[in-house]
């Protein structure tokens, strides 16, 4: 006779953080798990072990401190995170997670912002993940405030070839690439993670709002929500915008560059 799923499912959870590791992440709110994984799959089990491990790793001291995590977040990262194969992905609703383990355990904005990542599709991540790690890098020491006077000083230039390698795009994905473009980029500005002016194309059309480009490319400008997105991805929602670019914030993701090659800012 098979194992009851909810057994499978703890089982397959715990064997990435151990029960008193999930104790410790969730609080109270762990003993809502065994109902919530009662019709989960091996698979889909092990991917939940996976994002508690990523939180877990955010957390990092912070974990032996008491907290808890609402269940309503809890909830959106099984039901957005469950079926996700993308590591991206697993490492951003980690963060969720350990951003949303607080004292009191009544910050369940985490849900929402679950909700965001699971509406992106693995290029929209990906894309966004490389295009804030670039902001970060170029306008760390600029003095800058991302605020609404200073994200329209923050648009950047990304050229198709650095673009291209950081995406790692497949020959089959190569052939398809204007369609990629208008869903990754349509999507993100229409779902305020990016604002402002912004265009891709070839250089004859880039260089009408940006003279300087050498190539075609893409030219875009962070948002407040993108910001606060990638924040939470890394564990630090408590902390203000321009915590971004922070010396202390390490936002490195498994297998991805740090930043986009060559890629600038447009404006002096």
């Amino acid at each position: 006779m098979p194992e009851p799923l909810t057994a499978v499912g703890l089982g397959a959870v715990a064997a990435y953080l151990g029960k008193d590791g999930i104790q410790k992440l969730l609080g109270p709110t762990a003993d809502y798990l065994g109902q919530g994984l009662r019709d989960y799959t091996q698979k889909r089990a092990q991917t939940i072990g996976q994002i508690f491990q990523k939180a877990e790793a955010k957390l990092g001291e912070k974990l032996d401190t008491p907290g808890e995590v609402p269940p309503k977040v809890l909830k959106a990262v099984l039901d957005e995170g469950s079926f996700s194969n993308d590591s991206l992905a697993v490492e951003y609703l980690g963060g969720i997670l350990a951003s949303s383990r607080t004292e009191r355990g009544r910050d369940d904005r985490g849900a929402r912002i679950a909700k965001v990542v699971d509406n992106l599709s693995t290029y929209q991540l990906r894309t966004h993940y490389l295009v804030y790690s670039t902001v970060r890098k170029l306008f760390a020491d600029s003095g800058l405030l991302l605020n609404m006077e200073g994200r329209p000083k923050m648009q950047i230039f990304i050229p198709y070839s650095g673009y291209l390698s950081a995406m790692d795009f497949s020959e089959s994905e190569l052939h398809q690439l204007n369609s990629l473009f208008s869903h990754i980029f349509f999507g993100l500005h229409g779902d305020n993670l990016l604002e402002g002016q912004w265009r891709y194309g070839e250089k004859e059309h880039i260089v009408k709002i940006y003279p300087a480009a050498s190539e075609g490319g893409i030219v875009c400008q962070p948002s407040s929500l993108g910001v606060e997105l990638f924040l939470w991805a890394f564990g630090h929602a408590d902390k203000g915008l321009n915590y971004l670019f922070s010396p202390e914030f390490s936002p490195v993701a498994d297998g991805l560059p740090i930043s986009i090659d060559d890629a600038c800012a447009t404006t002096a």
